[in-house]
């Protein structure tokens, strides 16, 4: 199994040794990293959505049309290398518009 393979199936958790490119592949292509939770958050808002207990406007605040910090770290996949800033600040963006999501699915369910 190679390094590559390793992080982007096996890892259960972002070490501090890893590159800065190892970190993005981390959170970019494993089953732990912020991208698979974000895909879960944007199925919750796309079902509150589907079930009209929320509006589409949902889906540009908190769901799968808000995609820029996404976009910005599957792009950084791409490249060879990565700044420190970039492998930490879009992951953590991520995971603080899956925290405003979740808060917002919260609120939802205490209205029903």
């Amino acid at each position: 199994m190679t390094r590559f393979q390793y992080i982007t199936r096996k890892a259960t958790a972002c070490m501090d040794s890893w590159t800065n490119i190892e970190k993005v592949h981390f959170h970019a292509f494993n089953a732990n990293g912020i991208m698979a939770q974000r895909i879960k958050s944007n199925d919750r808002i796309r079902a509150l959505v589907d079930s009209g207990f929320a509006k589409t406007g949902a889906l540009y605040a908190h769901g799968s049309l808000n995609d820029y910090h996404t976009q910005k770290l599957i792009g950084l996949t791409r490249k060879s290398r990565a700044t420190d800033f970039e492998a930490t600040y879009y992951a953590q963006e991520i995971a603080r518009e899956i925290a405003a999501a979740d808060a917002f699915i919260e609120s939802i369910a205490a209205c029903i």
